[in-house]
């Protein structure tokens, strides 16, 4: 929004004489009447304004904007070590699971010789 306002202002911006002993040798063909011109102008600074208040709001909801840097240290050695924790807790039943797979295991090959030795004494 910003480059297109800039774009704007620098095309459609009417020559003004800014010194007496300078004069205004060319017009801009494409700049919008004076009257136009000051509208848009008044148009673009609102946006810009309202933009700007979006922004702040947006960064004033943000977590821990408004908390002071120590308390915002606190909380990460906590969420630190609620995240160690968890991590503990991952592990332990990560070994849990690879404990009860190799059971289950086990017992599966168990089932599966028993019928094959079935199915042999059947055969016989």
């Amino acid at each position: 929004m910003l480059f297109k306002s800039l774009h704007y202002l620098h095309k459609k911006a009417g020559m003004v004489q800014v010194a007496p002993e300078i004069p205004v040798t060319q017009q801009n063909e494409g700049a919008d009447s004076a009257d136009e011109f000051t509208a848009r102008t008044q148009e673009i600074a609102n946006d810009i304004c309202r933009q700007a208040k979006k922004i702040d709001a947006l960064v004033e909801s943000l977590p821990g904007v408004s908390v002071s840097e120590s308390d915002q240290e606190r909380k990460f050695v906590e969420l630190s070590q609620e995240n160690d924790a968890a991590t503990r807790d991952l592990e332990e039943a990560n070994k849990r699971a690879r404990a009860l797979l190799g059971d289950i295991s086990g017992i599966l090959r168990e089932i599966a010789d028993n019928a094959g030795k079935q199915k042999k004494g059947r055969d016989h």
